[in-house]
């Protein structure tokens, strides 16, 4: 009898055991779950505009790097183009909701403009840009800046009472020729853009 007392003892302690562990294991699940979240986030808010979800000034920085890197090796240029909404911080006088529902409007017309191959980032609240994946011709550059242009015609479809349009610049800068480092080639567009102003 003793011996089956104790074979319980056994038993209940051995489960008690599995129980006590698992969910000690259960709580090092979770917490490294939440660990990756915070990384993801962190991550995302370092590389990302927090508005639109495009890559930012950073991202936009490696990109082109890896791109001039990849001209190099094949000897060849690439275009990006710097789209100033000259017209945002108007607008975000009004609200600053507005302005959001402005700036996805706009960065949604950029997505569908251009092709699947050229990144497109938001490099300051009021500007994109987007990088040229591709070793074009100078007519098919020309043909996505048309396409770019007459995607910002159309006033946004905006939920309120003000009567906004799209107000845009947009400056090119082609590597090598006009500029040979990712910080020069952005401001050389950007110059670009205030100038048509």
């Amino acid at each position: 009898m003793q011996g089956c007392e104790q074979y319980q003892y056994y038993i209940f302690l051995v489960v008690a055991l599995l129980l006590v562990s698992l969910f000690f294991n259960l709580k090092y699940r979770q917490n490294i779950q939440k660990r990756q979240e915070n990384e993801n986030i962190l991550i995302k808010n370092a590389y990302y505009h927090p508005v639109t979800s495009l890559p930012n000034k950073e991202n936009i920085k490696i990109v082109i790097s890896e791109q001039i890197d990849r001209a190099l090796r094949h000897d060849k240029s690439f275009l990006i183009m710097l789209i100033k909404i000259k017209n945002y911080h108007e607008v975000k006088l009004h609200s600053k909701v507005l302005a959001k529902e402005f700036m996805l409007e706009a960065s949604n017309r950029l997505l569908q403009s251009t092709r699947d191959e050229d990144i497109i980032g938001q490099i300051s609240d009021d500007t994109f840009i987007v990088v040229f994946n591709e070793y074009l011709e100078e007519e098919n550059y020309s043909i996505v800046l048309k396409r770019v242009e007459e995607s910002f015609t159309e006033a946004p479809e905006l939920n309120t009472k003000y009567n906004i349009d799209f107000k845009i610049s947009i400056g090119i800068c082609k590597y090598p020729d006009e500029a040979s480092d990712g910080e020069s080639l952005i401001e050389k567009a950007r110059n670009e853009a205030i100038n048509i102003d």
